[in-house]
């Protein structure tokens, strides 16, 4: 089915342009999920340590805490398809030159390079979205979460593929990153640049970030903030712990593996339902919120699981939650800011995802080794908390539940005042 209505059949490039984008978005996941099932390799080939392993995800990540913020400025001043080209070359250039060396240094720096160029991928991709339909809400809104169920697909699967070929020879996922080459070769010549109708004229430097700035205080967009990094601060702290967590119950790392996999087909699932939820008689700002609060009660759930069933229960319920919030927080984004600065503000959205990332595993490892940070919990007589059958990263399930859960409350009450103050100061 199209994605789009009969009226613009005669701009055959929109529906070309999203289903590239989706494909773009799918790409970029590569740079962890694709790859990570080869390290245990890497230990045995290359003689790779764990400090290694760790610095293959982290001089990937932190780049985008650097360049996100650039690139979004970047392309709100001149191309959002320069940025995207430029990123896509980048990732791929790099990527596929790990394939030709064994030298631990040289990957690791071929990494931080192709983080560089992930960090321009994703916010460029949702924010040319935006652009294309711009005015036309609904088909925005399914778009994004089209995007998300490409991401979510392509998590699914990437495992398993980079495994695969990880077992002919270690080396030879990166090869794959070549795909990345041809596709901003393709950006860079045919890709359209979108919603050029809406640019105004160049402002100065000065107005563009005092426009930036005004747009931080929308609710929408604190919002979708929020949300994101919630989301991927507890992600992040399931992607490290997990693992640990299940084998303390006997259980194996594939099955680990299966409990991520309920959380990306939750996800995705809900995510190909926003159109209709953003049709619904709930404005997208409390859907989003709605999602946030459920995210953190649902997470608790991670640290109460025993067993296989409960973990991918949980694991389920989680990923439906997050589909909530994920298919429609970007659009959040798109539909309150004007074009000249909706890169930008994707951008932050970006960086403060990638933020959560960061410093995720080191909160959860901290909470892990002081459990007398949970002994204040444990004492509120609702929670009915026992300190002696909940330790290491259990806990930081919970309190990170628990303070997401409360920032969500918080945000719809602090909404809620803001409205009611405006009605009695509004004329009657």
């Amino acid at each position: 089915m199209s994605l789009l209505p009969t009226s613009f059949k005669d701009r055959p490039e929109l529906e070309r342009t999203a289903s590239f984008l989706y494909g773009v978005s799918a790409l970029s996941m590569m740079g962890v999920t694709f790859i990570s099932p080869v390290f245990p390799l890497m230990f045995l080939e290359i003689g790779m340590t764990e400090m290694d392993m760790a610095n293959m995800i982290a001089w990937f990540t932190f780049p985008a805490l650097i360049f996100i913020p650039l690139w979004g400025f970047i392309a709100d001043r001149f191309q959002r398809k320069i940025v995207l080209a430029v990123s896509l070359l980048l990732f791929g250039v790099c990527g596929t030159a790990i394939f030709f060396t064994d030298n631990m240094q040289t990957i690791l720096l071929l990494r931080f390079a192709q983080g560089i160029g992930v960090s321009g991928i994703m916010p460029m991709s949702g924010t040319i979205i935006g652009d294309m339909f711009s005015k036309q809400t609904d088909l925005e809104v399914g778009a994004q979460g089209l995007r998300v169920v490409s991401i979510n697909i392509a998590k699914f699967f990437y495992p398993v593929v980079g495994g695969l070929l990880g077992g002919i020879a270690w080396n030879l996922p990166f090869l794959f990153f070549f795909i990345a080459i041809p596709a901003g070769l393709y950006t860079l010549k045919y890709m359209p640049e979108m919603g050029t109708e809406e640019k105004e004229p160049r402002t100065t430097s000065f107005v563009y970030f005092y426009s930036l700035w005004k747009a931080l205080f929308n609710w929408s967009v604190v919002i979708s903030y929020a949300v994101v990094f919630m989301r991927f601060f507890i992600k992040y702290g399931v992607y490290t712990f997990l693992p640990l967590m299940v084998l303390k119950y006997g259980m194996s790392s594939g099955e680990a593996g299966l409990v991520f996999s309920m959380m990306s087909l939750g996800l995705a699932a809900v995510a190909t339902q926003v159109k209709r939820l953003a049709n619904s008689r709930f404005e997208i700002k409390y859907i989003v919120l709605a999602g946030m609060i459920f995210i953190g009660i649902v997470s608790i759930g991670f640290s109460l699981a025993t067993s296989l069933i409960s973990f991918l229960l949980v694991g389920l319920l989680y990923g439906i939650m997050e589909g909530f919030a994920a298919g429609l927080e970007t659009s959040l984004l798109t539909q309150n800011t004007s074009r000249d600065i909706r890169a930008g503000i994707v951008s932050i959205g970006s960086w403060i995802r990638n933020l959560g990332k960061t410093i995720s595993p080191l909160f959860f490892l901290y909470v892990a080794t002081h459990p007398e940070l949970f002994i204040p919990l444990s004492r509120i007589p609702i929670l009915n908390l026992d300190p002696a059958t909940i330790v290491g990263p259990d806990q930081g399930f919970i309190i990170t539940g628990l303070l997401g859960t409360l920032a969500g409350v918080i945000l719809a009450v602090l909404i809620t005042l803001s409205w009611a103050i405006k009605k009695i100061n509004s004329p009657s």
